[in-house]
């Protein structure tokens, strides 16, 4: 019989370091390379001031700018993620048609990269949060992905927000005010939302359309990088003080939604 305490052989230590770097390895590193992206380094420009400027990636898929040769129609991302959740895309134009203003009729003049983020979010939120029906969490993707282009914010970032504040949850209501998917207080902001064509809903949710309440909190974030220059001050506004925690709790949720996609589509 071995002694317990014996050294293994060199075969079984180099067996065992490989299956630590192939299979353990990418999961510790992932969330950290991501991360990184967002925080500020020396000699480093920014992700967000590498993010193209607002409306210039909204232009390239607008319907009447793109150019004849334009491959239109939805990408094998999306194909993959309407298969995963059993729905058609006859749904999409049936949804399209109950709401005439949603994202989702965006969809599919969008580039094959936000196509990829869209069918990645949809997915992501309903595992994320399994009270969100398949309608909305297509309703949610396809803003997230359209108003951060058009606001010029990652959506990796808002997606971030949007699961930290309501975890999706379109009829969420703080005690302090706060509505809708990405928690915006309608009474500070109602002038700068309404002069952007953000209406507010009927009753106590101003913001309980979940597409309205992302248009808001897009708008919002990426006046704040803007003002202070800085994604963790913008952070700080957005939340209302400073918070380790609640960058802790973004940095995290953009990890999650990054080894999501890299799982499904990579």
């Amino acid at each position: 019989m071995a002694d317990k305490h014996s050294k293994p052989s060199d075969g079984t230590f180099f067996r065992t370091m490989g299956v630590f770097f192939v299979a353990i390895m990418p999961f510790i590193a992932l969330p950290f390379l991501i991360i990184s992206e967002f925080l500020e380094l020396p000699g480093r420009k920014p992700l967000y001031l590498r993010f193209p400027e607002p409306n210039s990636v909204l232009s390239r898929y607008a319907p009447n700018n793109l150019p004849s040769c334009a491959k239109i129609g939805y990408s094998r991302h999306v194909m993959s993620a309407v298969k995963e959740m059993r729905i058609s895309l006859d749904q999409f134009d049936e949804w399209i048609a109950a709401y005439p203003e949603s994202a989702i009729k965006h969809l599919r003049y969008m580039p094959e990269p936000m196509q990829r983020d869209a069918a990645n979010i949809a997915l992501f939120i309903r595992k994320s949060n399994g009270k969100i029906d398949k309608k909305t969490a297509w309703r949610e993707a396809a803003a997230l992905v359209h108003y951060s282009a058009k606001y010029g914010v990652p959506s990796a970032l808002t997606t971030a927000v949007a699961q930290a504040e309501s975890t999706f949850n379109p009829n969420a209501v703080s005690s302090k005010g706060a509505s809708g998917v990405m928690q915006v207080m309608w009474g500070i902001h109602n002038g700068l939302l309404r002069s952007n064509g953000i209406q507010p809903s009927p009753g106590n949710n101003p913001l309980a359309d979940p597409e309205r309440s992302i248009a808001a909190g897009c708008l919002l974030l990426s006046r704040y990088i803007r003002a202070y220059g800085s994604v963790q001050k913008a952070i700080d506004r957005y939340y209302g003080g400073t918070s380790t925690a609640y960058h802790r709790k973004i940095n995290v949720n953009i990890a999650k939604l990054m080894i999501h996609q890299s799982k499904l589509f990579d």
